[in-house]
């Protein structure tokens, strides 16, 4: 037996509150996607979501960029926040192109074929340690994955911006992984926040259309959704390896055909079911893995 207070009962109490936080951040994401779709089918242009996502972070950010100014925002490792900020915004356009092109829940699926790349990944930049349990657990849960999307019939756009959103994914978890281990969230939100502004202001300026009430309320929710998301997304890495953080983002896709059919009347068919049994299978089994 393991004394309740050995370092690896610690490290295995840390890291099933990194799986949750990751749970939580899931949720987040696919309220924030359900969001941001509505707005985008209600006439507001792609580029404007992630401005006005970056102009409400910086606005909650507010009180933290002031409290001792530019020294909360000073770092050593600027390369490695312009590594998160490349992945983060491609990453982001390309996960709207995909759920505005795609039925929510396939977009979703598709995008969550990152753990085929967060775990090599992990490996190769990181040095983590992969045992072959959490390698087959992930191979299994990324099998539910292809269950849901279903055999596609051609190559659409909408398919390779989810899969190119897949992969920026990937390298956004390796990179908040990486500047875990020296910058606080709140610094990594704020720079990402920040440069959104920055990219995105410009390009949003050229194709603005007024929203409607109806679109400014969706991405208002969708906004408040993506801080709570990215906030999580930095806690879990702090506390859990991206080898085991990648396989409980799974939970997003039946989040999002929940959503999907509450909101745009998506019917999702039994390959939703069989193909979340077998996610919730694996992640289950990571969880006890970690636990031990």
């Amino acid at each position: 037996m393991i004394p309740p207070t050995s370092p690896t009962s610690r490290d295995a109490r840390r890291a099933l509150a990194g799986m949750g936080l990751m749970l939580a951040c899931c949720l987040a994401f696919a309220g924030m996607g359900a969001c941001f779709r509505a707005a985008m089918l209600d006439g507001l242009p792609v580029p404007v979501l992630p401005f006005v996502r970056g102009l409400f972070t910086c606005l909650v950010m507010l009180p933290f960029m002031l409290r001792n100014g530019v020294a909360d925002l000073a770092t050593r490792r600027p390369g490695a926040h312009l590594f998160r900020i490349g992945a983060g915004l491609t990453g982001f356009f390309l996960h709207m192109l995909a759920i505005l092109w795609l039925p929510l829940a396939d977009a979703v699926a598709l995008m969550h074929a990152r753990p085929l790349w967060a775990l090599p990944l992990a490996f190769l930049i990181l040095g983590e340690r992969i045992g072959w349990d959490r390698a087959i657990a992930a191979a299994i849960g990324f099998t539910g994955v292809l269950i849901i999307a279903g055999p596609q019939g051609e190559l659409s756009a909408g398919t390779l911006a989810a899969v190119g959103g897949g992969i920026t994914g990937a390298l956004v978890l390796i990179a908040i992984k990486q500047l875990s281990a020296t910058e606080p969230p709140s610094r990594v939100v704020a720079y990402y926040a920040i440069a959104s502004i920055l990219v995105w202001g410009p390009i949003s300026a050229f194709v603005w259309v007024t929203p409607s009430w109806t679109a400014m309320a969706w991405l208002l929710g969708g906004s408040v959704l993506a801080i709570i998301g990215d906030f999580c997304a930095s806690w879990a890495a702090r506390r859990a390896p991206v080898g085991l953080l990648a396989p409980v983002e799974y939970a997003q896709i039946p989040a999002s055909a929940a959503l999907g059919f509450l909101i745009f009347a998506e019917e999702p068919g039994w390959t939703l079911l069989w193909g979340t049994l077998i996610m919730v299978g694996a992640t289950l089994y990571l969880a006890r893995s970690a636990g031990r």
